[in-house]
């Protein structure tokens, strides 16, 4: 008898033990799964809205603007140009590699001073 009860006692706390283990697995699998928030919307704070930078010039003069550029046949690239001159003016540090290589085909081509 008492060997009966000794070998219930195991079966039973075996069977405990497994469905103890079935149901964390169970449960870590469902952590696992759950959805982590969206880190890329803090940074929300540090973005501005269109319209508060188009508060700067109004819509209307900008789209003239650019019906002014399209117009014109050589428009784009004449805007670009004064484009890349306005930022070269306000950025006179930024003569990377390609500049220094521009000047120095320049110097070595013929018939260029």
């Amino acid at each position: 008898m008492q060997r009966l009860i000794t070998l219930t006692q195991a079966c039973f706390s075996r069977r405990v033990r497994s469905l103890i283990l079935a149901g964390l697995g169970s449960l870590m699998g469902w952590l696992a799964i759950a959805h982590q928030p969206a880190y890329a919307a803090s940074a929300v704070k540090d973005s501005t809205p269109v319209d508060q930078v188009m508060a700067e010039e109004p819509r209307d003069q900008a789209y003239e603007e650019a019906l002014e550029v399209i117009d014109d046949p050589n428009g784009v690239q004449k805007a670009y140009k004064e484009n890349l001159k306005q930022y070269r003016q306000e950025n006179p540090e930024n003569n990377g590699p390609v500049e220094s290589a521009k000047d120095l085909v320049k110097k070595i081509t013929p018939g260029s001073k």
